[in-house]
């Protein structure tokens, strides 16, 4: 019996290793789409709060202009997820990439449309919409490249290929912000409703040098201006410029070269995919996905949080990646409050980028195997928490606005450990033919919470700067009861005691 066992045991460890080494070459390809795709995801971002202003959003507008990209990720997710358990992953990730290279390309196209220009009947600000929804339903393919990670490693190495995708995360979060700041103007901008801007249009040409103040005062009068945009006015007009120079100003629509730059580099990643990419699912595998049948549904994702297997570890990812929302939807209003400029705001996020990178590409990945991602998660949960509590600190001015710089890279780095040791968790507790679906249900998850995360941040931060990180360092807590109870139910990765 016992030899029966160490043969098994064995046989096991010998395929590991064999599907180590078949998968390297995968997991490299895999990074490099990834992490093109979404630098072109990191150069649009940023930019969202302004070009919705240009257009005259209203908070209610913008708030879904932000939250329907992640809308659409919450319900396709699965869908992709559970496709690729029935056709294969490789042809999901092209389709993928092909839908996000057209919607940044439609989306450069919409911002070039201006105020009143039309396409299809359609102004500039639906076809923003249009074009996040778009860009939504193509992203909601990391769940496939999650399963091709899955489909490449052993149990040992699953945690290290799930960091894999955190680093190209970080990369695109730094040079993605980088880049867009590179596209666009260093005029600042200033949003003016509809009477604002038809009354700049109507102003007869002029040579005549106009100041700041004479611009806030002809803007006041056709409606409020915000304290934003009064010190956008001071900025612009810092030395008096001719009345018809600080029209165009004002009248030019954002610049569409992001919305391009991102379209080719996501034309760029589907090209690579369709050259280098292979099918990592092998044949048994997609005819078991395919009896399955079914894609997605809520009771699919009802079915996985009821399932014992799953349910700890899912609830465990909404609640930090919800925690992590707080901190992230409102880290540039803080920063606001603290009187951070668009560029150093940039700059901000663009080193949050380079901490992620650095703890998910070099740190966890060499950590993670030896501790385990039962302890690799508990400690990234304790970071989290700690640095939350330091962030509300600041906000509260018992601490220096400058410490944010100190405090940041402790967030950064608990999230980098939580996310990859929870997503390799929920893959080892997955059978081959459901990993596509499992963790689409996960990364629908993670999308609800960012979802919820900005609305209620935004609100928590009307009752005060530290409320936001208060509540995620509750959250954080609650999230590591859910972590520590992993460990009572033996799941895979957190045995290596």
């Amino acid at each position: 019996m016992s030899t029966s066992s160490s043969t098994v045991s064995s046989e096991s460890d010998n395929a590991d290793q064999s599907r180590g080494r078949s998968g390297k070459s995968t997991l490299l390809i895999v990074f490099v789409v990834v992490f093109i795709d979404l630098l072109g995801f990191g150069i649009v971002l940023p930019l969202l709060p302004r070009y919705g202003a240009h257009f005259n959003a209203s908070k209610m507008q913008l708030g879904l202009l932000m939250a329907s990209f992640s809308a659409m990720q919450f319900f396709f997710a699965p869908i992709w997820g559970s496709l690729s358990d029935r056709i294969g992953r490789r042809p999901v990730l092209i389709v993928g990439l092909l839908g996000s290279t057209f919607a940044y390309a439609m989306f450069g196209f919409a911002t070039s449309l201006g105020r009143e220009g039309l396409f299809l009947g359609l102004g500039a600000l639906p076809w923003l919409f249009i074009t996040r929804i778009a860009a939504g339903i193509a992203g909601a393919t990391i769940a496939t490249a999650q399963a091709v990670i899955a489909d490449s490693t052993g149990a040992a190495g699953r945690g290290k290929g799930m960091a894999l995708i955190g680093a190209a995360f970080g990369i695109g979060f730094t040079f993605g912000p980088l880049i867009g700041a590179a596209c666009t103007s260093n005029n600042p901008s200033i949003a003016l409703n509809d009477a604002q801007y038809f009354a700049v249009k109507a102003w007869e040409a002029s040579t005549e040098p106009m100041t700041a103040e004479q611009l806030v005062r002809q803007l006041s009068a056709q409606g409020e201006l915000r304290p934003a945009d009064q010190e956008a006015a001071s900025q612009l007009l810092e030395t008096p410029r001719p009345l018809n120079e600080v029209q165009a100003l004002l009248m030019t629509p954002p610049s569409a070269l992001p919305g391009y730059v991102a379209a080719a580099l996501s034309a760029l990643a589907l090209l690579l995919a369709i050259a280098r990419l292979p099918e990592s699912r092998s044949g048994d595998s997609s005819a078991n996905g395919r009896r399955r049948g079914g894609l997605f549904s809520l009771g699919a994702v009802a079915k996985h949080l009821t399932a014992k297997k799953f349910a700890v570890v899912l609830v465990a990812i909404f609640i930090t990646t919800f925690a992590f929302a707080l901190f992230e939807s409102t880290l540039s209003l803080l920063t606001r409050e603290f009187g951070y400029s668009s560029k150093r705001n940039f700059q901000l996020f663009a080193y949050i980028g380079v901490i992620l990178m650095l703890g998910q590409g070099l740190l966890v990945r060499r950590l993670l195997p030896r501790i385990g991602e039962y302890r690799m998660a508990l400690i990234g949960v304790c970071l989290m928490t700690f640095g939350f509590v330091l962030i509300a600190l600041t906000g509260n001015k018992v601490l220096p606005a400058s410490s944010l710089w100190y405090i940041l890279p402790v967030v950064t780095i608990g999230f980098s450990a939580v996310t990859p040791s929870l997503q390799s968790l929920l893959s080892q507790s997955a059978a081959d033919d459901e990993q596509g679906a499992v963790l689409g249900t996960g990364q629908s998850l993670s999308s609800l919470a960012r979802i919820l995360g900005p609305y209620i941040g935004i609100q928590l931060l009307d009752i005060s700067a530290a409320t936001p990180y208060f509540a995620g360092a509750a959250l954080m807590l609650v999230g590591g009861v859910a972590v520590a109870s992993i460990r009572s139910g033996k799941m895979p990765g957190s045995a290596s005691e």
